[in-house]
């Protein structure tokens, strides 16, 4: 996995690429179908996969519970997923946010491979991209985990890759 940041922009970009060992269809609901979210990157969600439509998630702390929300901009089923976050951890950063994040899913032998784009103007310096690449990093394991033990099951119990 790697991170960059836009030379000469005020843009705070990382990007990151995983390989995971699961067909582009499950891979593609794991990140956008609410039940699928709840099991490896949230406690709860609820999500509109289309353009325009809300994804909203929660995760509960020791006090209260953080809140994300991001619209979805651009959907092609399979492979593509862009997002526009507007609220982020009690913090409304409203409906013209620069804070962008994508997903492209591209077929490999054995799975698929995953790129994901975080952008954000407000997360430019180095440090706070280090933390956010570093917390990039576990998400994206723990989707991966989360995929390929789902593969792993519907393959042992002889089932096609059509989730929901």
């Amino acid at each position: 996995m790697k991170m960059t940041k836009n030379k000469g922009s005020d843009t705070g970009r990382i990007e990151k690429k995983v390989l995971i060992k699961a067909s582009p269809v499950l891979i593609f609901e794991a990140l956008t179908n609410a039940t699928h979210l709840a099991h490896w990157f949230c406690d709860r969600a609820s999500s509109n996969p289309q353009e325009g439509g809300e994804l909203v998630v929660s995760w509960r702390t020791s006090d209260t519970d953080q809140v994300g929300r991001a619209i979805f901009t651009r959907i092609v089923p399979n492979s593509l997923l862009e997002l526009r976050w507007v609220y982020e951890q009690g913090e409304n950063v409203g409906e013209k946010s620069h804070h962008i994040l994508s997903y492209t899913i591209q077929p490999r032998r054995g799975g698929a491979e995953l790129v994901m784009r975080d952008e954000d103007e407000f997360h430019s310096d180095e440090e706070t991209l280090e933390t956010l690449s570093r917390g990039w990093n576990g998400v994206l394991l723990e989707l991966k985990d989360y995929c390929e033990r789902k593969e792993r099951s519907l393959k042992t119990r002889g089932e096609v890759h059509f989730l929901k």
